[in-house]
């Protein structure tokens, strides 16, 4: 999913809300606490996500990146990069709301 279409997507409440709870069903899967209540910007839910993912142990953040489903090429590239948490937490709202945009559109 390209950077504007995601950032378009973003913009329409419908979609934030379905993506929001995607992405809480995953975490749960997982055991993992975040708080995504009220969020309705891009930057807001990258923001949380970083903080649920930011101290996870290497076990639970590869049984995420397994449930989130982002590639191993991509993810060892994520965590090559200067501030890999940061883009992990972009990375997964991305796919994320790649699930929510298939699922809708096909």
């Amino acid at each position: 999913m390209e950077n504007l279409v995601l950032k378009n997507s973003l913009l329409d409440f419908n979609f934030v809300s379905e993506t929001l709870i995607q992405i809480e069903k995953d975490f749960q899967r997982c055991d993992i606490s975040i708080n995504l209540i009220g969020l309705k910007k891009k930057d807001e839910i990258e923001q949380e996500i970083y903080n649920a993912i930011k101290n996870l142990s290497s076990l639970k953040l590869q049984q995420l990146i397994y449930l989130v489903d982002i590639n191993e090429k991509e993810f060892l590239k994520i965590m090559s990069d200067q501030y890999p948490i940061q883009s992990l937490s972009e990375s997964i709202l991305r796919r994320e709301a790649l699930k929510v945009y298939i699922r809708k559109n096909y």
